[in-house]
Order: structure tokens, then sequence, then C-alpha cells
């Protein structure tokens, strides 16, 4: 009877293991995930002081650079004079005070350019109160990478006819960079 029992507690341990007994099973889950586009533009150097003379063009391409990071292809770099400071006419150095504008401004427009480099395009524009592209990263993900110190060059053209300004007052522009990712 002493076997019986000992073999009928062993088979209910038995059972009762096996019920209690974790089911194992694997299971798998998928992390995904993608970078919010992103760009960041910033222009090195200082103010430029173009030496302006008459019937002549006056340029400056080696004070200025661009510096760009982007993780997103096809960026765009713009270019616009944003009328800081209550100026009167985009696109055109304009008499300054040291305190406000004038009235007087030179005839024709500043034209803004960058250099094409691997990964973007660079191009010239013509100065304006509206955004216009210098440089385009390639559609491909070659422009997802930093392109660092690419020259930028100003030019205006100085007309026999744009008027000297009195002393303590220059024409001055203030050209304003944008990024945008598509």
């Amino acid at each position: 009877m002493k076997t019986k029992m000992l073999l009928m507690i062993g088979v209910l341990i038995i059972a009762f293991a096996a019920m209690v007994a974790p089911v194992m099973a694997a299971t798998n889950t998928t992390i995904t995930g993608n970078p919010a586009k992103t760009i960041s533009v910033t222009v090195n150097g200082g103010p430029i002081g173009l030496v302006l003379n008459a019937g002549s063009t006056a340029s400056d391409s080696t004070t200025e650079s661009l510096t760009v990071a982007s993780n997103s292809p096809g960026w765009t770099v713009s270019v616009k004079d944003a009328l800081d400071g209550s100026k009167p006419s985009a696109g055109q150095m304009v008499d300054y005070g040291g305190a406000s504008y004038g009235t007087l401004a030179l005839a024709s427009h500043m034209s803004v350019g960058s250099a094409s480099q691997a990964g973007f395009t660079g191009t010239t524009v013509v100065l304006s109160g509206t955004d216009q592209a210098i440089e385009t990263g390639a559609g491909d993900y070659t422009a997802a990478n930093t392109f660092t110190n690419t020259a930028l060059t100003f030019s205006q053209p100085v007309a026999i006819t744009d008027s000297v300004l009195p002393t303590g007052h220059t024409y001055r522009i203030i050209v304003t960079f944008t990024g945008n990712t598509p």
C-alpha cells in the first residue's frame, strides 16, 4: 500500500509539474526608425568692406564661406535681402548712416554665388527680397553630408552715376541665408 501510495504521489507530482511548467515560445519584435530631416547652415567670416569704384564691379570671393550639414538629399540653401532695419529697396546696397537707412541706393542689384562641389550644385543669383537657391544638394544620398568652407562670391556693379555719400555714411546690405530640406 505504501508503494502504491508512493507511486500515486510520484505520478501526481509529474502531472502537476507538467501542468505548471512554463511554455517556451520565441517571439520577435521589429524596431525601425528614420531620423528627422535636418540642415545646418553657417556663414563663416566677417563683415565685407567692398571697394566701390565707379564704372567697375566690386567683388569679394575670399572673406565669406558657407558650411552646410544635412542628412537629407536634395537640400537647398537660399539667399535674399531680408530688408533688415527698414531698408527701403531689396537687393540693392542702400545709404546707411549708422542708425538708419537713407533713400540713396546703388543702381544695380548685388549678385551672390556659390561654387559647386561633389554632392551639390552651386549657382549665382541676383539678390532680391525673395529666397533664391544658390546651393542644391544632389538627389541621392551623396548630398547627406557636411560641406565646409564653400567660398561665397559677392559682386556689386557700380555705375558712374552712383552718388558718393557724405562722411559717416556707407552703402550697406545684409544678406540672409536659409537652409531647407525637401
